[in-house]
């Protein structure tokens, strides 16, 4: 909304005030200020002064300088000035130290001008901003006061200064001059001045030039009417052209443009129709028909529907309500009888008519947010006073409105002095309340004794039609908190401690679980909690009778709610890795859902590329074995640092991972995720040479240990000794199987099995392979023997032998 302050000025008074000022106060109430622009010369500031020379005498070391002793009433400065018309008697400009010129732009300062000091600078109309004219300095009239501010008497056209102010959608009644001037006279405690609507009327009588049919009420509950017979059209008067440019509106002569000023004016649209035009001077308000036609003001043919409310005549169309007027019944040059429109439509409706044309007008901007109820009649005479004053209009007599209105337009509203109290945290007073809501035009239905209100309870508010967004006793709490200055409510810390019954641990679990994965060489990733059918079904289709589905989504890329992290952490992967990055790693802890209704939170894991491998070996192919025992290690170190319990892995087949290259992740016995190299057909999307590897977990049983104290072991006194054994193992032989052999077999002595070696033959069948193990045996009481190393260890053979499909090598 573009606010002239000079337009500002004629309803309240402002004019005493920097507009920074204003900009500030009025933007501190909650309608910001984006922009401040001054349309013509900048505005001198208070540093130039009107000054009456008292003394001037010649330069004592200059031919041409004269060293003048000024006064502006109050104090009196040292000037050296080489204006040849400088003498004693005449009053001129002063520009005070730290004033900026606005012809060359250089500041003020204390000086000397051949060892005589100078405390300013007298100046010409030329430096000050204004014409060409340099030949002596300034000579104002002997009238002109003594110390006023030289802006007030510079020649010419005043500067304008023009806001921009950002209004919000439940603030409607800003989006006039009058509204924001009812604003600024809430926060300065001035009155309020509406516009004339005075105006003479014709002995013919307004029924017989028109007559208005409203078909459906519901859309258009308010309708009038006035008839102008007779106006002057042409060019506005030259302050209506130029407040409605500044505005951003361009002048199309005086009866468009009248419209178009009472609106920025009131906030009231206003439509202005040839009344010859309209067939048998009929109006009729009612909704298109299927497949009627009209072209609008643009140019443009509009297909019409019956969901669109329309202003015809007694044959065709004529507007599109609240929206645009048409091109065949509109002011053009030679009009001369006028119909006005004043009226009142409903915001959806109005809405849903402008989107579905794909219409945009300053008329539907203000329909749409919602229009002062009881404004319609007002305005119209507003524009009729205006069409007389400077169009000579001839008006007929009355109007014709057709109201049909609910009462009462606002429901009143309750205030409770002490809540209001309660909730703002100051003790603001009944009175200073009230006097607040009545600035704002609220009226209250009580009236106080001796001290006001200061012995009631509670007051109703009577709601001006204006205010659409006032229904709760909150919202008057936030006016009187907004305009008694939200600034002036002290920051007070709470009196009393306050400790909350919740424990922070699980989120000390998570920053650990964060902490981990990073020193783990993984990054964080972000993704959205929703994605598309497609991504879900690409990567396993297994879950759909689950999904939770958006029954109204933004947009088919964000339909259902994320079952599993794992399908975006591929894509984040593949489109890194499609852009040559030769390797990344990846983590990510969010929420999944389900259509119980139900959520977990879980943490993705996920790397491309030769992450494992030192920098010599790093162009070398990595094979998918390889790939998964990295992750493998991964989930290890992140189990054993959580102290989250007992890790084991099982086989597990999944749709997006190779075919034996995916593990079941199970920690105390329970299963809490899947790991797995991702399969070529999924990575042949993003053109992959390279491994990708997956996990997700549940979070929850990871972290459950997490804050709990590790167990402390002593140091080992005792030397370890240290035997291997080597295997040759049947491809449906799993490593846990062995070890959980060895550990079985050894007793208590054996402290570590390790396997350091998988050789897989190339004549081998089935997946066989040979293993090799490390076994650390060590006491903490004593140092063992070798016959006692030796009999565990031939303990953990005998068992290995026991085996199906396990050949010990010796």
């Amino acid at each position: 909304m573009k606010l002239p302050i000079s337009w500002l000025n004629e309803f309240v008074k402002v004019d005493d005030l920097q507009p920074r000022e204003l900009a500030e106060r009025l933007t501190r109430a909650g309608l910001q200020v984006e922009a401040i622009e001054t349309i013509g010369n900048e505005p001198l500031g208070d540093d130039f002064v009107v000054v009456e020379i008292s003394e001037c005498v010649p330069h004592p070391d200059s031919d041409h300088l004269h060293v003048l002793k000024v006064t502006d009433g109050k104090e009196t400065w040292q000037i050296v000035c080489g204006a040849p018309n400088a003498r004693a008697g005449i009053k001129t400009a002063l520009a005070k130290i730290g004033a900026v010129i606005p012809d060359g732009g250089f500041k003020i300062k204390k000086g000397k001008l051949r060892g005589v000091e100078s405390f300013g600078m007298c100046c010409s109309w030329k430096e000050l901003g204004f014409g060409q004219d340099h030949s002596g300095i300034v000579e104002f009239p002997a009238e002109t006061p003594t110390g006023a501010f030289v802006r007030d008497f510079a020649p010419g056209e005043k500067p304008e200064t023009v806001f921009d102010i950002e209004v919000t959608w439940n603030r409607p009644d800003a989006l006039s001059i009058v509204g924001l001037a009812r604003e600024f006279a809430a926060i300065l405690h001035r009155e309020v001045k509406l516009p004339a609507v005075d105006f003479v009327e014709e002995d013919t009588p307004v029924e017989s030039e028109v007559k208005v049919v409203v078909q459906d009420a519901a859309k258009c509950p308010r309708y009038t009417a006035r008839v102008v017979t007779h106006v002057e059209d042409g060019p506005s008067p030259e302050l209506m052209a130029k407040r409605l440019e500044l505005c951003g509106v361009r002048s199309l002569g005086l009866v468009v443009d009248v419209t178009n000023y009472v609106m920025l004016e009131l906030g009231q649209p206003l439509h202005a129709f040839d009344h010859t035009k309209l067939k048998d001077r009929t109006v009729v308000v009612r909704t298109a028909r299927e497949g009627e036609k009209m072209k609008t003001l643009d140019g443009v043919e509009r297909t019409l529907d019956p969901s669109m409310l329309v202003i015809c005549d007694a044959e065709k169309p004529n507007a599109v309500a609240g929206v645009m007027g048409g091109e065949n019944s509109g002011i053009a040059p030679g009009t001369t009888s006028v119909m006005l429109e004043s009226a009142l439509f409903e915001c959806a409706s109005t809405k849903f008519t402008a989107t579905k044309l794909g219409l945009s007008s300053e008329a539907a901007y203000r329909y749409i947010r919602g229009v002062d109820k009881d404004l319609a009649d007002f305005a119209s005479r507003r524009a009729a006073h205006l069409l007389q004053k400077y169009g000579n209009a001839k008006i007929a007599k009355g109007v014709i409105d057709v109201d049909n209105r609910a009462r009462p337009l606002n429901p009143d509203v309750s205030l409770d002095f002490e809540r209001a109290r309660r909730l703002i945290g100051i003790p603001v007073g009944n009175d200073a309340m009230v006097f607040i809501l009545r600035a704002l035009g609220l009226v209250p239905r009580q009236k106080g004794d001796g001290m006001l209100y200061a012995g009631l309870q509670s007051v109703d508010f009577a709601i001006p039609s204006w205010r659409y967004d006032l229904s709760l006793e909150a919202d008057l709490v936030e006016e009187i908190a907004r305009i008694y200055g939200l600034d002036n409510i002290p920051d007070k810390m709470p009196g009393a401690p306050s400790i909350s019954p919740l424990s922070d641990e699980p989120f000390k679990a998570r920053a650990r679980v964060r902490s981990l994965c990073a020193a783990l060489g993984f990054s964080e990733a972000m993704h959205y909690s929703f994605l598309s059918a497609k991504e879900l079904d690409d990567f396993d289709t297994r879950d759909r009778a689950s999904r939770l589905v958006i029954p109204d989504p933004v947009s088919a890329e964000y339909a259902v709610m994320r079952p599993s992290l794992l399908p975006q952490m591929m894509g984040s992967l593949g489109r890194n890795a499609s852009r040559q990055l030769e390797s990344a790693m990846l983590f990510e802890i969010g929420k999944v859902f389900d259509s119980r209704p139900g959520e977990e939170e879980r943490l993705a894991l996920g790397f491309v590329g030769p992450v494992g491998r030192e920098a010599l070996r790093r162009r070398a192919a990595v094979t998918e074995e390889e790939a998964v025992l990295w992750m493998k290690g991964a989930v290890c170190t992140l189990i054993e640092r959580l102290r989250a319990g007992k890790l084991e892995f099982a086989p597990e087949e999944h749709p997006s991972f190779a075919p034996g290259g995916a593990l079941a992740v199970v920690l105390n016995g329970r299963r809490i995720g899947i790991l797995g190299a991702l399969s070529a057909k999924m990575r042949h999307p993003y053109r992959l040479t390279t491994q990708m590897v997956l996990c997700e977990l549940a979070l929850k049983p990871l972290v459950k240990r997490a804050g709990g104290a590790g167990r402390v072991s002593p140091v080992p006194q005792f030397p370890l000794v240290r035997r291997d054994v080597a295997i040759f193992a049947g491809g449906e032989v799993a490593s846990a199987q062995i070890e959980k052999a060895i550990r079985a077999s050894a007793g208590k002595e054996l402290t570590k099995v390790e396997l350091f070696d998988v050789f897989k033959p190339k004549d081998a069948k089935g997946g066989a392979r040979s293993l090799a193990y490390a076994l650390e045996f060590r006491s903490a009481e004593r140092t063992l023997t070798d016959d006692e190393v030796a009999r565990d260890f031939q303990r953990v053979v005998a068992a290995l032998k026991a085996i199906p499909g396990v050949e010990v090598r010796e």
